[in-house]
């Protein structure tokens, strides 16, 4: 068996490196600010409960090279820092039931490359993801929902154990004018702490149809990173269907049956004006593993003030 400690230290060295990294490429490209998304995805902004895809916060920092042109930028020249922490959980926190999925918090790190080849956007990353009670992460939804007066997770022997992975992901989408609106297909493909592959599209109609965005990992939601110029609204609507061959949040070991296909379908909307630039869009999931016996809504939010 792998001493824990070898693995927590060899996870620290491991993100020193890749922040060494991103330092090192940001300085040697004289990569410029850009722009940020934050996208906050939580259940009990989207259908009031606290179960299964809970919490998730997902934080993109962009860098691009002077001088470029955002549609013919190649690998490197686009650079996004990326830091994220999920909670899922299952559908009670205070009472054990075995078929239930165990409770599970991560905490991620990454370093994601934004470029386009002929007509195509593309995207292609890796992130260092830390699982179980190793990130403290149980311990502060303990404290915060004891401070708001929510139900207590009660979890500790039904959590996923502590592990550390490395996800490769990347996505390829076109963008197409349909009319007044903008159909965007992508496919995406993802190996480490979930390997899938999947297929989907979005459509956006309104203002602001060619500013660059961040996928939530947890919804699908394409949130903007930059300002922008225009004032009004932009409304959206997607879907995708996945195929998942395994999952450390679910792992087959414990008896666990993935539900092939995994489906999102979600909105939008994106409000601008001379104050401030805000996102909220819902998404339906539907059932993640065989004995969960419904689908959930998830809400993504953001927002930013104008200074």
């Amino acid at each position: 068996m792998v001493d824990k400690k070898f693995v927590c230290s060899f996870g620290i060295l491991l993100t020193g490196l890749l922040f060494g990294g991103i330092v090192h490429s940001v300085q040697a490209q004289s990569l410029d600010w850009s722009g940020w998304s934050l996208a906050v995805s939580n259940d009990s902004i989207g259908e009031g409960r606290d179960r299964w895809q809970s919490s998730s916060v997902q934080l993109g920092l962009l860098f691009t090279g002077p001088h470029i042109d955002v549609g013919s930028t190649h690998v490197g020249q686009s650079i996004e820092v990326r830091f994220g922490s999920d909670i899922l959980t299952p559908e009670s926190l205070d009472r054990v039931n075995l078929q239930d999925r165990r409770y599970v918090s991560t905490l991620a790190f990454g370093l994601h490359s934004h470029s386009s080849w002929s007509g195509a956007d593309m995207r292609l990353g890796a992130d260092l993801v830390v699982i179980g009670p190793q990130t403290g992460v149980y311990s502060f939804q303990q404290d915060l929902h004891k401070i708001l007066g929510f139900t207590r997770p009660q979890l500790e022997e039904f959590q996923i154990d502590d592990a550390i992975f490395l996800d490769f992901s990347g996505e390829v989408a076109s963008a197409y004018p349909v009319g007044s609106t903008r159909m965007r297909p992508f496919i995406e493909a993802k190996s480490g702490t979930e390997t899938l592959f999947r297929l989907g599209a979005d459509v956006a109609w309104g203002i602001a149809l060619d500013d660059r965005a961040m996928r939530a990992t947890v919804t699908g939601q394409r949130v903007p990173f930059e300002f922008t110029e225009e004032e009004g609204i932009n409304f959206s609507v997607g879907g995708d269907v996945a195929w998942v061959d395994e999952s450390a949040y679910l792992p087959k070991n414990l008896g666990y049956e993935l539900n092939n296909p995994r489906m999102r379908v979600r909105a939008g909307v994106r409000h601008v004006n001379t104050l401030w630039d805000t996102f909220y869009g819902i998404v339906w999931l539907n059932e993640e593993f065989r004995a969960q016996h419904e689908g959930q809504f998830v809400g993504t939010f953001q927002f930013k003030f104008r200074f």
